[in-house]
């Protein structure tokens, strides 16, 4: 599913290289945690619900292995999306200055770098947990919250990628407005985000939302901290204020439980099932804790939340957002 702007649906890029391989065989190098290991031991750190967070207090993603292993899971959950694609953006060729925003374990970073070797590509995040084997050389991680002033010049960058840093952004409308400034004129930015809403695929479409409860309470201590955990709804709006054009909103169907029908559905499935049942507490440690809750308390909210996922009369799924946006070209750049 998706929506354009009323400026019109983007024209951009001929065409990006292609993966002839399948989206599942896309990042199985070694993540290098064990490395990765050595140079967080002594990195300071707030600990919530077994999982170590940024010593601030403010981020509220964790950066310990299990964290670590989601990240790389979620990197293949979104090639699926995507058809082997690592962006919905249609890029040129020579796409020269790239930016992405929240790199993480820098798997996207690198695996843009093999398709497009020309390009620069800086990656940016709070936690120092990139991978250090198998960096190309047109690759390199900066260490600081994406929040702060990017070292380059206005105008300066072709594409800007940020996706799933909801839980370390404050102010959204302040880092698209960056994005803006920072892009040239006719640069492309995609924001890419999981919206917190589990739906019923046999009901109402988009309307029958399972676990209220429970999602309500995440969203009402993330106001409590100033936290906007479920940016998705409102990013279309803040690309609109930002004055980006040519805006598409790409909607993929993310399944829970047991029940897709076909072999694309499946084996989205099968990555979200992972990441539920195994990182389920990842984000709701610091936030929960923040908010003066035990985890004696959080654990008694669990069990019922998973009971309405696992009915044996529903089919839930929630849904991966991908915004795409252009700055708007002067005479001189077409």
């Amino acid at each position: 599913m998706s929506h354009s702007s009323r400026r019109g649906k983007s024209r951009e890029a001929k065409s990006q290289p292609k993966d002839e391989h399948a989206a599942d065989n896309s990042s199985d190098s070694d993540p290098d945690f064990g490395t990765v290991d050595q140079v967080l031991e002594n990195m300071p750190y707030i600990e919530a619900f077994g999982h170590r967070y940024h010593i601030s207090g403010k981020i509220f993603l964790p950066f310990d292995a299990p964290e670590r292993e989601r990240n790389e899971v979620q990197h293949k959950l979104y090639r699926l999306c995507l058809d082997g694609d690592l962006t919905a953006t249609r890029l040129p060729l020579d796409v020269a200055n790239i930016l992405d925003l929240g790199t993480g374990t820098g798997v996207w970073a690198i695996e843009m770098a093999a398709r497009y070797p020309q390009a620069k590509i800086t990656g940016i995040d709070v936690y120092p947990i990139q991978r250090r084997k198998g960096v190309p050389p047109n690759v390199r991680f900066k260490i600081d919250d994406v929040e702060n002033a990017w070292d380059c010049a206005d105008g300066t960058l072709d594409f800007v990628h940020a996706r799933s840093i909801a839980g370390g952004v404050r102010d959204w409308p302040a880092l698209i407005r960056k994005a803006y400034a920072k892009l040239k004129p006719g640069g492309l930015l995609e924001v890419t985000e999981i919206n917190l809403q589990i739906l019923d695929f046999d009901g109402k479409f988009a309307e029958a939302e399972l676990c209220p409860g429970f999602l309500q309470l995440f969203h009402d201590l993330g106001g409590r901290v100033g936290v906007n955990f479920d940016p998705g709804p409102r990013v279309f709006d803040w690309l609109i204020e930002a004055d980006f054009e040519k805006i598409v909103r790409r909607s993929e169907i993310l399944p829970l439980g047991n029940w897709a029908g076909d072999d694309k559905l499946r084996a989205r499935q099968t990555l979200m099932n992972k990441i539920t049942s195994e990182h389920f507490d990842n984000h709701c440690g610091l936030l929960f804790k923040s908010c003066g809750w035990e985890k004696s308390d959080f654990e008694k909210t669990v069990p019922p939340f998973w009971q309405e996922i696992s009915a044996a009369d529903v089919r839930p799924y929630i849904a991966a957002v991908f915004f795409t946006a252009r700055k708007p070209r002067t005479e001189e750049s077409i």
